[in-house]
């Protein structure tokens, strides 16, 4: 506390940058020390493939982070095993192209028509496979084409054929998508047809041609590829949903599903309550008539003699009308043709696991009793929203069951584990603060010594009648005199008499310096 208040206002505000510029340091090197660390695991990759890539993280709950514009991804160093699986299994984990047309580019002077023929069919195979490995759910696709030479005779022509083999497997490719992959590579080569194509997937199954037009070759797709299809899915968002509630490995979900990939038509006829007239008859025939000798209205009344008639008969008048009609109808009748798409889910059943410590209370403790049970039962009407479970049809089962932990890994020369690395960084960072506490101090110290060191003995001497007069049994409620102690200096000391006498007579240069140790002690 004596230094401190013994140091000048420029002192201390240098104090004070130093120990700001301790604690913006420190905070740095905390950050650094606990800022996770990321490994490459990927390079050169399109960014097309990134989206794919940070999907397949998510659903893991794999930390990742995207580098280079989206080129490159790096997860941490913790996860680096698990994020090469669940790339493996999504087929995502090479990142290899075939080269396309840029192989034309780069030509050489006097190159023979059979190297310009192999560089082209290079170029044109590279440029489908890459254009295939955009379809959703191809990881990667190799395209071998056979282009046989013009011949002058069309019956000696050999027809284009072409071979594609698809990185992934059929149950990630969409209904239909082979198919379209036959026509796309069809239509891509001159002369070849798409009976000439043929597809296989990473197992080596023929997708493409079927024989008997089901299967994913026939537009749609087999009942195992759409059952995993479906079930990958469905697990993986489920996944995704108890990831981000739980915690990473905290819940791990099953799901099995039955479903109905029979494509079918259906027909329903229906009649209504009331015809529909087609055509309409109408047929009116009408007579009239005045009476008399000579004619009237035909009856009985002009047919009889004339002596029977009386005088109102004789001279009346007739007027008939009779009208005919015939309506033919038609029968009213509805047909509607439905065409059912094919993926109804017969049954479904979802198994789900729970690690007990991720059932957590208010207060962070874990759960135990009715309170998890209440949980477990949250848990899981969650996740029959989430799956679209239908009660008398599918099963849904959640169960809190301690998950097995990981085997501690054998210790090696090889890598420096994660640990090591956080306790070197901690060292670090305190030697570091101790080092800036030191050579601070230092550069203190040396400061303090050296500015009074060109100080005159008299001001350094000031001090001393103080202590002198306090020591010496001053009264406790009298004050300090520094006038007084300045006279009783200037009777005893020679240079403060040289002073005073300076002063007397050379004020204007004494005040010059004077002006100067305070525009030096401001600064």
């Amino acid at each position: 506390m004596q230094l401190l208040a013994s140091l000048s206002t420029r002192g201390k505000i240098t104090l004070a940058a130093c120990a700001l510029g301790f604690l913006v340091v420190a905070l740095v090197l905390v950050r650094m020390a606990s800022a996770p660390s990321y490994t490459q695991v990927m390079a050169g990759l399109d960014p097309a493939q990134t989206g794919k890539i940070s999907t397949a993280l998510d659903a893991k709950g794999i930390k990742y982070e995207i580098r280079s514009n989206g080129t490159q991804v790096a997860v941490a160093k913790g996860q680096v095993g698990a994020a090469r699986i669940a790339l493996a299994e999504q087929g995502l984990n090479s990142a290899q192209q075939q080269p396309g047309f840029e192989l034309l580019d780069k030509q050489k002077l006097g190159a023979s028509n059979f190297q310009q023929q192999v560089a082209y069919q290079r170029a044109l195979e590279g440029q489908i496979a890459n254009t295939i490995g955009q379809i959703d759910g191809v990881s990667g696709a190799q395209v071998s084409l056979t282009l046989p030479k013009d011949q002058l005779f069309a019956d000696e022509q050999q027809p284009a054929t072409a071979a594609v083999l698809l990185g992934g497997g059929a149950s990630t490719l969409q209904p239909g998508a082979v198919r379209g992959i036959a026509n796309l590579v069809a239509s891509s080569v001159q002369g070849l047809k798409t009976g000439n194509v043929t597809i296989t997937d990473g197992s080596g199954s023929l997708l493409w041609p079927a024989g008997d037009g089901s299967g994913a070759g026939g537009g749609g797709t087999s009942k195992q590829a759409a059952q995993a299809r479906y079930d990958q899915t469905l697990s993986s968002s489920i996944n995704a949903m108890l990831a981000s509630t739980l915690g990473p490995g905290k819940a791990q979900v099953q799901v099995t599903s039955d479903l109905n990939v029979d494509q079918a038509t259906q027909d329903k006829l229906q009649y209504s309550k009331t015809g529909v007239p087609l055509t309409t008859t109408k047929k009116t025939e009408s007579l009239q008539g005045t009476g008399g000798s000579s004619g009237g209205a035909a009856g009985t009344a002009t047919n009889i003699p004339a002596y029977a008639q009386t005088a109102a008969g004789g001279s009346g008048k007739s007027n008939y009308k009779s009208t005919d009609g015939t309506t033919t109808f038609g029968v009213d009748k509805t047909v509607t043709r439905t065409k059912i798409a094919p993926g109804q889910v017969n049954k479904l059943s979802v198994a789900v696991l729970v690690d007990p410590s991720a059932l957590l209370g208010p207060n962070g403790k874990p759960l135990a009793g009715p309170a998890a049970t209440k949980q477990l039962a949250t848990i899981k009407q969650a996740v029959g929203a989430a799956a679209g479970i239908q009660a008398g049809r599918d099963q849904l089962v959640v169960t809190a069951v301690p998950f097995a932990k990981a085997p501690a890994a054998a210790a090696s020369a090889g890598p420096i584990p994660a640990g090591a690395l956080g306790y070197a960084k901690t060292a670090l960072m305190v030697l570091g603060a101790l080092l800036f506490l030191f050579f601070v101090t230092r550069f203190l110290r040396k400061r303090e010594a050296g500015s009074f060191a060109d100080e005159p003995s008299w001001l350094r001497g000031l001090e001393a009648p103080r202590a002198a007069l306090t020591a010496g049994g001053e009264p406790a409620g009298e004050r300090f005199d520094p006038e007084a102690a300045a006279r009783e200096i200037f009777k005893t000391d020679p240079k403060a008499v040289a002073l005073d006498e300076l002063v007397k007579t050379e004020p204007d240069k004494v005040a010059q310096q004077l002006r100067t140790w305070i525009t030096e002690d401001g600064r």
